[in-house]
């Protein structure tokens, strides 16, 4: 597996992974909030909810493997998943774009990614990602979704067209019931992706393959 040994890289995901150590009662302050309605995202606007290390070391080698270079990520929230993400991108050659509804998450994002010496190749798009993740370039070589749950499948409607034959898709939280929708419809259309969970802690995840011709990204 091949590792990230850029200083600045390793630095700042050593400060926010023992930071994100340390916000469990952060997340269960937020969760009380849903007790008498539902979660809101500004209910976890001081929470990290971020991938494992394991998680972005998995990401970041598939990346270099598949020679990406069109990264989308839905979910920035501070920026621990997305620098995974630029940091792939500046050894491919690539870009990421990833959206985050919520202003103050995006600021502290974009120190953290200035930090990693990454932000030249990250592109912060603020606001709803129904709407800032529409006019994305395509095709999509990876796309992570790492945000909302309920809207991974109406995300997913918008970014397909934009798919190309061997597009990765990685789901954190697969396993969360909002995700459902989403992973039914992927499982549901084996025409059109080949699917495997990969994690079953922390909520599971699932990585995708788009495939328009046959694969053997699986086999």
């Amino acid at each position: 597996m091949q590792k990230i040994i850029d200083p600045a890289v390793v630095a700042t995901l050593n400060r926010l992974h023992q930071a994100s150590s340390k916000e469990f009662p952060t997340i269960l302050k937020g969760l009380t909030k849903g007790v008498f309605r539902k979660l809101r995202p500004e209910d976890m606007k001081d929470a990290y909810i971020a991938i494992s290390r394991s998680q972005g070391e998995f990401i970041y080698d598939l990346l270099l493997q598949r020679k990406a270079k069109n990264i989308v990520e839905f979910g920035t929230s501070f920026g621990i998943s997305t620098i995974y993400l630029g940091a792939a991108a500046k050894a491919t050659g690539g870009h990421v774009i990833t959206s985050e509804l919520l202003p103050e998450k995006c600021a502290v994002a974009r120190q953290n990614f200035k930090d990693a010496g990454l932000e030249q190749f990250i592109e912060v798009r603020e606001g709803d990602a129904l709407q800032t993740l529409k006019n994305v370039p395509e095709p999509i070589d990876f796309l992570l979704l790492d945000g909302w749950n309920d809207l991974y499948l109406p995300l997913l409607r918008i970014l397909e067209p934009k798919f190309k034959n061997g597009t990765l898709i990685y789901t954190d939280n697969a396993s969360f019931r909002s995700a459902q929708p989403f992973i039914q419809y992927i499982h549901s259309n084996s025409d059109k992706y080949q699917s495997k969970r990969i994690k079953d802690a922390k909520g599971g995840s699932e990585l995708t393959e788009y495939v328009a011709l046959p694969t053997t990204a699986f086999a």
